[in-house]
């Protein structure tokens, strides 16, 4: 079963709720919510406040993805601050303390997803996977916190038979995920490939999205845009 999220970085921040909302009752799965801090990657993210926020007016499950280079202090600014079910923790900030911000996850009831940038080695998670600590891994097709860039499908592509081969019999292998290079044009194959969670952007959800017309248009567009996208990976 394939799971698609919405990227809260590519909606309309104007009007949040209403996108929210809306976006829950065309069947999203969950809303991707990238946290960042302007060092591990060269944007900043969102407050707890809007989080919590979200959570009140809704009842969509947040992916949270720790895109910061003190994920710790990140998760302790988030806690308890909505619906969180998902937490995203990239290798690459917790080098030598991945078992301490694993628990610190499962701690707060949610699902600790591993998540690697496009250079870093699958070995980087293998004890993990072996000894069944994470619950899913995500892959990046982008640099992360970088909207405007080439896609890299094809190095996801090539390399995903090793990861499958990592993560066979393991609790990961429920949630095998990419973050950027998802679009109308990928999707299919990747899908094909063994890609089962897709977090959704500019490229896909919101493409062609014009947040200057009229709210109907906008929802139309955007529901078209899923339908689309669940039609390629059914």
């Amino acid at each position: 079963m394939s799971t698609i999220f919405a990227s809260l970085i590519t909606m309309d921040h104007i009007n949040l709720e209403k996108n929210v909302v809306f976006l829950e009752s065309i069947g999203i799965d969950a809303l991707h919510v990238d946290v960042m801090d302007g060092h591990f990657v060269p944007r900043y993210g969102i407050y707890p406040e809007i989080i919590q926020r979200i959570s009140q007016v809704s009842n969509i499950p947040l992916d949270l993805d720790l895109l910061v280079d003190d994920p710790f202090f990140a998760l302790d600014q988030f806690s308890n601050k909505g619906k969180i079910e998902y937490v995203r923790f990239h290798v690459e900030s917790v080098i030598g303390n991945e078992l301490r911000i694993i628990d610190k996850i499962h701690e707060m009831g949610a699902k600790a997803i591993a998540s690697l940038n496009l250079s870093t080695s699958f070995s980087s998670i293998e004890r993990l996977v072996k000894n069944d600590e994470i619950d899913g891994v995500m892959l990046m097709g982008i640099h992360p916190g970088v909207l405007i860039q080439e896609h890299r499908p094809k190095n996801i592509l090539n390399d995903l038979d090793d990861l499958k081969n990592l993560l066979v019999n393991s609790k990961a292998s429920k949630m095998i995920g990419l973050d950027g290079a998802v679009s109308f044009e990928s999707v299919k194959s990747l899908f094909n490939a063994g890609i089962n969670n897709f977090i959704c952007g500019s490229s896909s959800i919101f493409k062609e999205v014009d947040f200057n017309n009229s709210e109907d248009e906008i929802f139309e567009k955007i529901k078209e845009n899923l339908m689309k996208i669940k039609n390629l990976i059914s």
